[in-house]
């Protein structure tokens, strides 16, 4: 906190040079001038003035008026993110270095403006001294001196240079001054900002280390001072365009963003947000998700929370935009609402019924005897899935095409694969007519929000809602790129939905446009999942293809892991050493301090552990940061949506005299 006051004295004290410049630079400039004039001594100090003089206008009347119009930007950019925008930054060295070339082409410029006027009060002083006849005693002298008339005479022969140069020139400077202040809390905070920000972010990448006198204890401290002065704020506020807004940087308590062109150019990682119950993971996605909404993305969401102000918040900007809001419901699978195979191909069959069918593994024992069977079935159904109406559907079709006893085992039994297939085939959800098009809704912008059911559930309803999840991501992979809209999937309890599957279309969905939001209580939640491939591999696949924000991690194993995530810095440790005598008996009234560099974590376990809600670390783009993020508003009145309702599957009625029961097993 020490620090932090010291830091704040220095940049005020840097600010002071400007009034001192406007005053200072001025008086000093024509007093330098009075003394070298006609000084053979001080001829080159007069000489140079005068050549620098020369470019800013002054010898003349308002000659200075173009000259200033021309500098007058790389005045105004170089002052706001100089002084302005990067004063409290704690930034790497190149960004120092830029800042504190920004300063001195300001002080440089804004010095040769000055010195001209310094140059129109020295003309004025040398012309009044002109009149001034130094005879007699010293008190003549200083009478001469004094006396208003030569002074009076001066200005009379010089009003129209002296106004034109120093009065109208300081007026000027006033009204620039006003100009400037209005442009530092308009236009330069939503302009430049960001692209310094993503300047900065790239500069960062290449230096992961920071310098710091800070522990876990200090942390916590400086943190609690820190949020003492944290402000609730609307994020709305800092939505843009070509900018997609993040969260607010606690340090410099700017907007923290990423370039919409990471976007446009397919180079956006997906987001990992991991966080305690109630940290504030849903708030960031609910902010991020409407700014895909507001900028004409599609957006598809797997929420097995019920979360009520999510839906309300997408649904309702959806609406404002003109995009449909299609709700999914799969706690109310008594209503038909969605094919849930989308016109896919045998391929994409397959992957889909793997996921869903454990009976279909191979196996290394004797149940692999009846596992061929069903394998064999599903063959059956990959040949026709082509052109179904939904799962009934082709149910259906293959017991009309072959018949039940072709499907039948050696004992006379259908395959396990085909009475599974059938009770999946006969809930109401998804025996439709026809279906909404899930590839058509992302191409149009839509909103597909799927209320999941309880993910942790060994039952039907919870693997069918899995497989639609494969079956979306198998939808965005197989897309042509060409004409593509980018699509965000935000995945809420993301740990229940991975397998095999999944981590592989983590590293291949980047590249087919489209981004992912996966909200975890940490990454180690994905280390227990019980699936068909490794926690460890998917927790690496994860970190890998992401940029991610860290809310509050309070186990500690939890934190030390997150800590570790957040990069290294090099701390000063002091040790106080006291020196005493060679018989090591009395001790010296000196103490010896000593400074020892070691490495440690930017962020540490104790501050992770310890974050309040809504407060987060966000790593991945440039050095990590604290950032605040805050809930976004929606309108009170705002009603939950409408539920995706399809047409139920028309079946037509058997006669009573058909022999075949191809129906028996429906």
């Amino acid at each position: 906190m020490k620090n932090t006051n010291k830091n704040i004295k220095q940049n005020n004290t840097t600010i002071a040079i400007v009034p001192f410049m406007l005053i200072g630079i001025p008086i000093i400039t024509a007093l330098a001038l009075i003394f070298s004039y006609n000084s053979d001594g001080l001829n080159g100090l007069f000489t140079t003035i005068s050549k620098l003089v020369n470019y800013s206008g002054f010898k003349e009347d308002g000659g200075w008026h173009f000259r200033l119009i021309l500098v007058l930007p790389i005045l105004s950019l170089s002052y706001y993110v100089g002084f302005t925008m990067l004063k409290k930054h704690e930034v790497i060295f190149s960004i120092q270095m830029m800042k504190y070339l920004l300063m001195v082409v300001f002080i440089a410029i804004s010095s040769i403006f000055l010195m001209g006027v310094g140059w129109a009060i020295a003309v004025y002083l040398i012309k009044a001294f002109s009149f001034i006849h130094l005879y007699g005693s010293p008190f003549d002298r200083l009478s001469a001196i004094t006396n208003s008339y030569p002074y009076a005479k001066s200005y009379d022969l010089l009003s129209d240079y002296l106004w034109a140069n120093i009065v109208v020139f300081y007026i000027t400077l006033a009204l620039l001054s006003i100009t400037q202040l209005v442009l530092s809390k308009t236009i330069y905070p939503r302009k430049i900002e960001p692209f310094f920000s993503e300047y900065m972010s790239d500069k960062a990448n290449f230096n992961k280390k920071s310098e710091g006198l800070k522990s876990s204890e200090d942390e916590l401290e400086e943190l609690g001072y820190r949020l003492s002065k944290m402000k609730t704020f609307e994020p709305s506020f800092y939505f843009k365009d070509s900018f997609t807004f993040i969260a607010k940087d606690i340090e410099n308590k700017k907007p923290v963003y990423i370039n919409d062109n990471k976007i446009v150019n397919k180079e956006l990682p997906h987001i990992a947000i991991v966080g305690a119950s109630g940290s504030g993971k849903g708030v960031f996605s609910q902010s991020f998700l409407v700014q895909m909404i507001l900028k004409n993305y599609p957006v598809i969401a797997f929420d097995p929370n019920e979360d009520e102000h999510m839906m309300k918040n997408l649904k309702n900007n959806a609406e404002k935009m003109g995009k449909k809001f299609h709700w999914i419901n799969f706690k109310n699978y008594d209503t038909p609402q969605i094919n849930i195979l989308q016109d896919c191909n045998a391929y994409e069959f397959k992957e889909l019924t793997n996921l869903l069918f454990p009976a279909l593994k191979i196996k290394n024992s004797d149940g692999n005897y009846y596992a061929q069977f069903s394998r064999r079935a599903r063959g059956l159904y990959e040949k026709e899935v082509g052109g179904v109406k939904c799962m009934y559907d082709l149910h259906k079709k293959v017991f009309e095409k072959y018949g039940e006893d072709y499907l039948k085992d050696d004992n006379g039994n259908l395959p396990q694969f085909v009475q599974e297939f059938a009770e999946f085939a006969s809930i109401s959800m998804f025996k439709v007519e026809e279906s909404i098009s899930i590839a058509q809704a992302i191409q149009n912008g839509d909103v597909i929000y799927i209320s999941c059911p309880e993910m942790s559930a060994d039952d039907e309803i919870t693997y069918l809602c899995k497989a639609f999840f494969i079956r979306i991501l198998q939808i965005i992979k197989s897309r042509d790129l060409k004409n593509a809209k980018h699509v965000f999937l935000f995945v809420d309890e993301f740990a229940e939905f991975v397998n095999k599957s999944v981590k592989s279309a983590i590293e291949q969905v980047r590249k087919k446009g489209c981004t992912m939001l996966m909200n975890m209580t940490s990454f180690e939640s994905l280390d227990g999942i019980d699936t068909d491939v490794k926690g460890s591999a998917v927790i690496t696949t994860v970190k890998n293809n992401s940029l991610k924000l860290i809310y509050q991690q309070p186990h500690e194993e939890l934190s030390e892991k997150a800590s570790k995530m957040t990069g290294e810095k090099i701390i000063k440790v002091e040790r106080n050493h006291i020196k005493r005598n060679e018989a090591m008996q009395e001790i010296d009234q000196v103490m010896e301090t000593v400074q020892t560099s070691q490495k440690t974590n930017v962020f540490s376990p104790t501050m992770l552990a310890n974050l309040p809600a809504k407060v987060g670390v966000f790593v991945g783009q440039g050095l990590p940061r604290l950032v605040q993020t805050e809930v976004l508003k929606y309108p009170k009145d705002t009603q939950l949506p409408t539920l995706l309702e399809a047409p139920a599957y028309h079946e037509e009625k058997e006669s009573a005299n058909d022999d075949s029961d191809i129906m028996g097993a429906l």
